[in-house]
């Protein structure tokens, strides 16, 4: 071999050793971002199930507020109806006393 191979030799060497260096601490990398990544969808997860779970009992306090809205509602409505009816027996008797008055 000649001189200029001998150096073309170890030069590949020295590369190829620096370049599986970097390969391995490549894939420490890649390994370190898998588990982070899947820290971080289980944590989102996690944090959906919560948020679901939020938004049903908020849900559920409202049909719950609603229902009891709607029973004043129509304790309240029942009253201006009682409050009408007699008005209007009221009314009737007064009309009646007016004509017999003439």
């Amino acid at each position: 071999m000649t001189n200029v191979g001998m150096f073309k030799e170890a030069s590949q060497t020295r590369q190829i050793k620096k370049l599986k260096a970097r390969i391995k601490n490549l894939m420490a990398i890649n390994k370190e971002h898998q588990m982070m990544n899947g820290k971080l969808r289980s944590e989102l997860e996690i944090e959906r199930k919560n948020h679901t779970l939020t938004r049903e009992c908020e849900v559920t306090a409202l049909k719950q507020q609603l229902h009891t809205d709607r029973e004043k509602h129509e304790k309240e409505m029942a009253l201006v109806r009682e409050d009408n009816q007699l008005l209007n027996i009221e009314i009737g008797r007064m009309m009646k006393k007016k004509r017999t008055s003439y």
